[in-house]
């Protein structure tokens, strides 16, 4: 009796502990869909929020011309003329501005001023293709005027009627230029081949006006296949390839188009594997969407600012994978159940009185717990702990338990976080590094002074900041700062300290009262505690008084012509957001041509080895006059490599920001 009893037990805990993985394999199928299917939305969203950041920087230079070209036309008297020369083919393969006017009817005579002046575009287009230049091919502009400047390695060579070389170019009715005069702001062009047979390409175009009339359009070229690498060449997985899509639905960038491709194909034709969903696709929504048969996935996301939707091509098994390692799992599962099953049975009939309460328990017991974990609730645990095969199982049961849970958390958690901490920090990095002056020389076209200036921060962002400016034509203002705190809080609270700064300091206004207004308006707002030690001077160009004030901040380094570096006691005062109502005072000095001023921040003498020393003011002072007679662009970088062999492999710590002014002349 009890070894039928046994059996009988037996053989019903096995059925039910198989039907109770079949549950739980189907219940894992459809929650590891859902996962996976959200996974790969985060995913693709991530991306496309990442494209909107690269394609942010060509929409940035494009605005960043217009301002240079509506500021040119604003005050010519401010810029120099630079002469624009006709294509030459010696400079072919080189960076160059090259002129085209739009036709033999343009004559130069009457263009000359305007296109001299537009010749001081190569002061911005230079770092421009210094940064980028891998991914922009071309950037020039074309006026209202008749005529086209270009900043490529390209040169076309034509003769002109009068006897000079011209190359012409009518781009009057290009499809870029009618299409920017219609626009009131930065965008991107449809696909079109490249004349130069490089394949396929993307222009970014905006208009420029001079005055409230308009005058002309700026662009740049961008290939596609470069634009393919730079944003979306990831993939999901094996198989899985990404593609850009404009709201008509051409496909503008993909791994299948090539240099010598001179069409494209379009999601809604129905050779394409996806046209069946192309609506849902171009709604502007984010989804997950599958085939009818469901043999392919395409995770889609808009990218707001082309007005273009990123989209991934996932085959069925990439997407049930994780499904097929589950069921292999569970398959194992009832296989070593199975042989469980066996060695039980023979060991019930062997040892048939002894041994049936000590298995009919067990299993019972298993039984239950399997059936609250195929349920769904992966938190339960089997809680058998015999040592025999019975508690082998529950311990596989709850290692899948386990893992399951673990898996399906990390699928949705980690790559999302990854992907966001990323971007978020690439952006603040970017905004940044592009708030601080970091064209050099500034004003080309000044002679009375030499400045020089840069920062490097201890983590992706820092607090440190420093500026330039001219707050009038005769006097030029500098500013030194270090905001407590790292990161990005720190980074934030310096943007709003230079503006402040910045926004107070005119020509009529003392230092002191500057400082002491900027104090209020940062304790109005600090409620992170925060507070900037800032030093600020203006020099005089025409008198060579430099007037200055300091909020707690590392005294100058000042050089008078003849006599080396040396720290400048002044009188510091209170930091800046540390308390309302504190008066600053602002103190004066005469400086003469020849001398020089150096200003820095804590962590260029707080700056530690690997012993915790401090690099320390004594050798500060050394390395600056061991470069007494160097310029401001090579004094810092001397400075900045003396700090570095002396730190070596020790981290750094605090942020390091220096600025060195030359007064040369003064000004008449």
């Amino acid at each position: 009796m009890v070894l039928q009893i046994s059996i009988a037990a037996i053989l019903l805990t096995s059925i039910v502990g198989i039907v109770t993985m079949l549950k739980i394999r189907k219940v894992s199928e459809n929650a590891l869909l859902v996962q996976m299917e959200n996974a790969m939305g985060d995913v693709t969203s991530n991306r496309a929020q990442r494209a909107d950041l690269q394609l942010n920087v060509f929409t940035g230079y494009i605005s960043r011309c217009v301002s240079y070209i509506e500021a040119l036309y604003d005050s010519p008297q401010n810029f120099a003329k630079r002469p624009v020369l006709p294509p030459d083919a010696s400079k072919k393969g080189v960076y160059s501005m090259q002129r085209y006017p739009a036709s033999k009817d343009v004559k130069l005579s009457t263009i000359a001023d305007e296109l001299a002046l537009l010749g001081n575009l190569e002061s911005v287009w230079f770092p421009m293709m210094e940064k980028d230049g891998a991914m922009i091919t071309t950037v020039y502009v074309g006026t209202e005027s008749g005529f086209l400047i270009s900043y490529d390695k390209n040169a076309d060579i034509a003769e002109f009627e009068a006897g000079e070389k011209e190359s012409y170019f009518d781009f009057f009715k290009q499809s870029w230029y009618q299409d920017a005069k219609k626009a009131d702001k930065a965008f991107f062009t449809d696909l079109y081949p490249d004349s130069y047979g490089r394949g396929l390409m993307i222009s970014c175009a905006a208009p420029f006006h001079k005055g409230k009339d308009f005058a002309g359009v700026v662009c740049m070229d961008i290939l596609v296949t470069d634009l393919h690498k730079s944003i979306i060449d990831f993939k999901i997985g094996e198989g899985s390839f990404s593609f850009l899509i404009n709201k008509k639905g051409d496909i503008i960038a993909s791994p299948t188009l090539t240099l010598d491709q001179k069409e494209f194909e379009n999601i809604r034709d129905e050779k394409h594997a996806a046209h069946v969903i192309a609506d849902r696709i171009l709604s502007g929504d984010s989804d997950v969407a599958a085939l009818p048969d469901r043999s392919v996935f395409y995770a889609f996301t808009p990218i707001t600012t082309a007005d273009w939707t990123l989209c991934v091509h996932i085959p069925k098994a990439l997407v049930f994978s994780p499904v097929h390692e589950i069921n292999s799992h569970i398959q194992l599962a009832i296989c070593l159940f199975l042989a469980a099953f066996i060695i039980i049975i023979i060991a019930v009939i062997m040892v048939a009185r002894q041994a049936s309460r000590a298995i009919t328990r067990p299993l019972l017991r298993l039984k239950n717990d399997v059936e609250v974990i195929s349920q769904g609730n992966l938190d339960r645990r089997a809680q058998v702990t015999t040592n025999d095969e019975i508690g082998d199982l529950a311990n596989s049961f709850n290692h899948m338990a386990v893992s399951l849970d673990q898996y399906i958390k990390d699928l949705t958690t980690v790559t999302a976080e990854k992907e966001r901490i990323g971007a978020e920090l690439d952006v603040a990095k970017h905004i940044q590094s592009s708030m601080l002056p970091c064209i050099f020389p500034p004003y080309p076209d000044r002679k009375e002074f030499e400045i020089y200036a840069t920062m490097q921060p201890a983590k992706e962002v820092g607090g440190d900041f420093y500026d330039f400016f001219m707050v009038d034509d005769a006097h030029l203002a500098i500013v030194m700062a270090d905001v407590s705190g790292k990161g990005v809080p720190a980074a934030l609270f310096m943007v709003i300290g230079k503006t402040l700064i910045k926004d107070h300091t005119t020509p009529d206004t003392d230092l002191g009262d500057v400082f002491s207004e900027v104090n209020n308006v940062l304790c109005e707002s600090n409620s992170e505690g925060l507070f900037i030690t800032a030093f600020e001077g203006v020099l005089d160009l025409k008198t060579g008084e430099f007037r200055y004030v300091n909020a707690g901040h590392e005294p100058p380094f000042i050089a008078h012509a003849g006599e080396p570096f040396a720290p400048h006691k002044i009188r510091p005062g209170f930091v800046l957001a540390g308390m309302e109502d504190i008066r600053y005072k602002a103190g004066a000095l005469q400086i003469d041509p020849g001398d020089k001023i150096f200003l820095f921040t804590d962590g260029v003498t707080e700056a530690t080895d690997a012993q915790n020393n401090l690099y320390g003011m004594e050798r500060l002072t050394n390395v600056l006059n061991a470069n007494l007679n160097q310029t401001p662009n090579d004094i810092l970088p001397a400075v900045k490599k003396d700090i570095d062999q002396f730190v070596g492999n020790a981290p750094q710590f605090d942020d390091i920001t220096m600025l060195c002014l030359e007064f040369r002349e003064r000004m008449i």
